[in-house]
This record gives C-alpha cells, structure tokens and sequence, in this order.
C-alpha cells in the first residue's frame, strides 16, 4: 500500500530524488529547505519528526532541484536554487546532538547509536551563474566527481572537484552557451548525463525555447559541442519542462525522453554507430562511439507532463504532470511505446479506480 508522507514543506515540493540505493528521499520546496527521508526496516519511511532524518534551510530563495552523489565519495546531496548558486552539503557523523549547520539552522540525525548523529554540512558554493539555477545533476561515477548546472542566463556549466577528499574547491571546467531565450527568465530548463561508461561525456540538454540538444565532450578540442539537435517544443507553447537519459545497459541504441510545455510526450532512440565521422565545424567529434538519431515517438498522453523518469534498467517510462496521475510507458516487440499502469496521486482515487476496474 502506499504511504503518504506528511512533508512539513511549507511551500510547493519542486525536486525530489532518491539515492544510489533507493533507500532514502531528498526532497526540495519552494520554502528554502531540503527534507532527508529514511526508509527503515519495517518498509515506512520517515521524517525528522519521527527520528530518521534531516531538515534544514539550504538556499536564501526557493530550491528548484537537488542531486545525489554516487556513495563512493560519501554522503553527498548537491542542490540548486533561484538565489542562482548551487551547493554541495556532506552528511557526517558527529557525536551529540543539536548542531549548528553552516546554513545558521539545527540539523540533527540519529547515526547507528544513539551516541551519534549526523549533520548535513555546505562543503561548497557555486557562484557563476547570474540567474537562477533550474537544475544540478551529478555526473555518472566513471566521470570522476562532476556535476552540471543549468541556468536562466542560458549557460551550462560543469564543475569538478579538485580533490575527492577535500570538498571545498570545485573547479569550473567548461561553459556551454546555449541558445536560450534568456529574456523569460527561464533560459536552460533542464539536463541530464548518458551514463555509458565507453561514450564520452554526453548530456542532454532542454530550454525555454523548446530546444532539445545533445552535447559531447570532446578530447580533442578538449571542449563541449553541439553534437545533435533533437525534436523540438514548440507548438502550441514552447519550451522544454524535463529531459531523461535512460541508463545504458549495453543495447545498441540510446533512448532519451523529453516532455514540453506543448503538451507532447516524446521517446528520442539514438542509434549507437561505432564507425568513424566528420562533424561538422560546430560540433563535436564523431569518431569515438558516435550517435545517429534513428527514431522519435510521440506518446499518446492526453494531459500535461512535467517530469520524465526512468527505471534502472532503462525499459520504463514514468510520467507525471497536471492530472495527479503517474503514468508507467513500456516499449512493445515491435518499438511502440504504450501505457502499461498508472498510479493516482491521493488514496481516494486510488481506491475508486480499483473499485470500478473490471
């Protein structure tokens, strides 16, 4: 059955992410704090209240998105806000209790004994940006410790840690200027990273202009370039609410989804091409585990779709939006993608569905 989690926001949740392990939530609201959930051992997850987690101020204005990193450099949680930086927090383990985080609020967590807590700590700020940040997400774990912003001033940047064991300096790598309309203050929408461990560095890239574009790292220039432009949304409305790379478990094509404000629900396949290419002037290179678009499939979605999740094994697709209603897709024998379940927001209407199902 499922659980209602009673949040204590006291504005809009804008982000939530689980971790490596799907054991624990993070979530970010429109009231400038971000909320840690544990998941114990009777299967109910829960809140600060109750003992098992975490809450604390983390922007000066609202959180608009937030990130796990992978556990092999700890504990960590990168957010994102319309303040315009973005910050690193790292849970330590801290004997006592009521301590005092860098945000100026008390952040306590109980640890393995009852002598232990744990605190969420700002190891870093990331100041560049000049807008508000619409979204931060770390890079896969072969990348080494990255992550990339997006911004209203219609840039994406890619920090990475100078050292692992020292989290308070983060180098800004690489700027990529998008195309963005800028003036709406929306600029760079959203991101994601391809998570192939032998594809170079690749992110997907919306805006507020309905622009979907894939961009590649490229050793050689040792630089960031346009590689692929995607189906755009632009009609009726444009601009591009969500994107998701679905994890590369070894098939021979990539899949992508995106969602925008003109109502689509779009599934991108890129096929994989290991043969060399030329790119053009502006874009990356191609010779290395290059990328063709082979397909873009419109999904039948009858109501507006904000956010686009993937399982782990890249094989669903979840959506969600204005209906209350997530929605699960799945791709047949023959590539057609169709809705197999969905999931309504409040128990009432979970229950009227089963009621009247044949």
């Amino acid at each position: 059955m499922p659980q209602i989690l009673q949040s204590s926001h006291k504005d809009y949740i804008h982000d939530i992410a689980f971790d490596h392990y799907g054991r624990r939530i993070a979530t970010a609201s429109g009231d400038r704090t971000v909320k840690i959930w544990d998941l114990d051992e009777n299967g109910e997850w829960t809140s600060s209240s109750e003992g098992g987690a975490t809450e604390w101020k983390a922007h000066l204005g609202a959180v608009t998105s937030l990130s796990w990193g992978h556990p092999e450099f700890g504990q960590l949680l990168a957010t994102s806000g319309s303040d315009g930086f973005a910050a690193i927090w790292e849970e330590r383990a801290e004997g006592g209790s009521g301590i005092m985080g860098s945000s100026g609020s008390t952040e306590q967590s109980p640890g393995v004994s009852g002598a232990t807590s744990t605190r969420w700590t700002e190891r870093a700020r990331l100041t560049d940006a000049r807008k508000s940040l619409s979204c931060v997400k770390f890079a896969p774990r072969h990348l080494r410790l990255q992550l990339a912003t997006v911004s209203a001033d219609g840039m994406v940047r890619i920090y990475e840690a100078v050292d692992v064991m020292n989290l308070d300096q983060w180098l800004l790598k690489n700027s990529i200027k998008v195309e963005a309309d800028s003036s709406t203050d929306l600029g760079v929408t959203c991101l994601d990273w391809c998570s192939g461990r032998f594809e170079p560095p690749t992110l997907v890239v919306g805006d507020s202009l309905g622009s979907v574009k894939v961009y590649r790292y490229s050793d050689v220039s040792r630089n960031w370039g346009l590689y692929l432009t995607l189906q755009s949304h632009t009609s009726p409305r444009r601009g591009v609410l969500d994107v998701a790379w679905a994890p590369d478990v070894g098939r021979s094509y990539h899949l992508i989804s995106s969602c925008g404000r003109d109502e689509l629900l779009l599934v991108h396949r890129l096929k994989k091409n290991t043969s060399s290419q030329d790119g053009n002037t502006n874009s990356a290179s191609k010779t290395e585990g290059g990328l063709e678009l082979d397909t873009c499939q419109q999904l039948d979605n009858s109501v507006d779709t904000w956010r686009v999740a993937w399982n782990v094994t890249g094989t669903v697709l979840a959506s969600s939006g204005d209906s209350g209603v997530v929605k699960l897709w799945k791709s047949d024998f023959r590539g057609n993608w169709k809705c197999v379940s969905d999931i309504h927001g409040s128990l009432r209407d979970q229950a009227s569905s089963m009621k009247f199902a044949p």
